[in-house]
């Protein structure tokens, strides 16, 4: 049988392109025929997938299999409309547009269009999402509740296996008497990063005067960016944030490993992988309590609901320094951390693959 995987972007490191490439591996491992396309491919990945274009020809082909994976809008949703395969879909998540207003009008109407259209969706046999808060949001879409499931997103943690520590940037970053204060993803408005430098400006100011915050991932949005470094400069905090941009694996590594709290403010988040790598590394995580992030921590980590910086601060306190309290958050996060673990996804994805009778 044929399988055919589509989304928008293909790039490496991304989330959503990893868990393409680690479902790919299971459907070849299964004896199943499997193709990956995407109408915007990063030069190093060319040779493991397909232009969307070369998609058409499958077209008619009422025995073959797509799966689509969408988390932002493409013309290829076009493709996935007019297509006789059987299709299951996979929905990473949208962000509202009004996250970007003002910041980059271009993705904030994509955003818009992407969600405008998430009801073009339905017309397939399953439409899978890896929360339940984004299955919620097919189902607000007009698609039906019992057409929709969970699975999970491949995580793979074992990349970090292979990875080492930069001892350098760990020194530089491992100060004696500093509390570190990690934050790992896209810097955008939707992730709260703004929020991040104010806890700490409340942390430095009422509790502990000697910690620092790493914002470590894409800085691709100037304009948030450039705010970002402004509201650090206006709270006299340009010695106490770096804004990292996107690094290397064993950078990433290192910067977890050196990390004494994990901090995420997001405001709208499909499933937070960084939450996940948190668990893996053993970093206790403080986060705000909205969209996915609770169902994504389970019963890890520690959530407040309100933005009230000196309280915040005085929980990063407790969660940084108490040993009992640490060991006590990362007993929890390394129970749940299972939940996440590859053979558990792939066994969710075996299972719906066989009741659509393609294994």
């Amino acid at each position: 049988m044929r399988v055919h995987q589509m989304t928008a972007t293909l790039t490496f490191g991304d989330a959503v392109s990893n868990d393409i490439f680690e479902i790919d591996r299971r459907l070849k491992a299964w004896g199943l025929d499997s193709y990956i396309y995407a109408e915007h491919i990063a030069p190093r990945l060319a040779d493991l997938c397909h232009s969307d274009a070369a998609y058409t020809r499958f077209l008619g082909e009422t025995d073959d299999l797509l799966i689509y994976h969408y988390s932002i809008y493409t013309p290829n949703l076009e493709l996935y409309k007019r297509t006789r395969n059987r299709k299951i879909v996979i929905y990473h998540n949208i962000t509202p547009p009004e996250f970007f207003r003002g910041i980059d009008s271009g993705l904030e109407a994509i955003c818009r269009t992407g969600r405008l259209m998430l009801g073009d969706l339905r017309g397939c046999e399953l439409a899978l999402a890896d929360s339940d808060f984004n299955r919620r949001e097919l189902v607000a879409a007009g698609l039906p509740q019992e057409g929709t499931g969970v699975l999970p997103i491949f995580l793979s943690l074992e990349k970090f296996a292979n990875s080492q520590r930069e001892l350098g940037l760990y020194r530089q970053v491992r100060r004696k008497g500093q509390v570190n204060l990690l934050y790992v993803g896209r810097l955008a408005p939707n992730k709260g990063c703004d929020d991040l430098i104010k806890i700490l400006y409340a942390y430095r100011k009422y509790v502990y005067p000697d910690a620092h915050l790493w914002l470590v991932g894409d800085r691709s949005l100037l304009i948030y960016t450039q705010y970002l470094e402004n509201l650090a400069a206006r709270l006299g905090l340009q010695d106490a944030v770096t804004l990292a941009g996107r690094v290397s694996l064993n950078a990433l590594r290192t910067y977890y490993e050196a990390a004494d709290l994990f901090v995420y403010a997001s405001r709208h988040e499909g499933f937070g992988v960084p939450l996940v790598e948190s668990m893996y590394f053993d970093v206790p995580i403080l986060a705000y309590k909205a969209t996915a992030v609770p169902e994504t921590l389970g019963n890890a980590g520690v959530l407040f609901d309100a933005f009230a910086y000196p309280e915040i601060a005085e929980m990063v306190h407790l969660l940084a320094t108490d040993a009992a309290t640490r060991q006590a958050i990362i007993a929890n996060q390394r129970q749940r951390l299972a939940d996440f673990t590859p053979e558990r996804v792939e066994a969710g994805l075996h299972h719906v693959l066989a009741q659509l009778g393609a294994l």
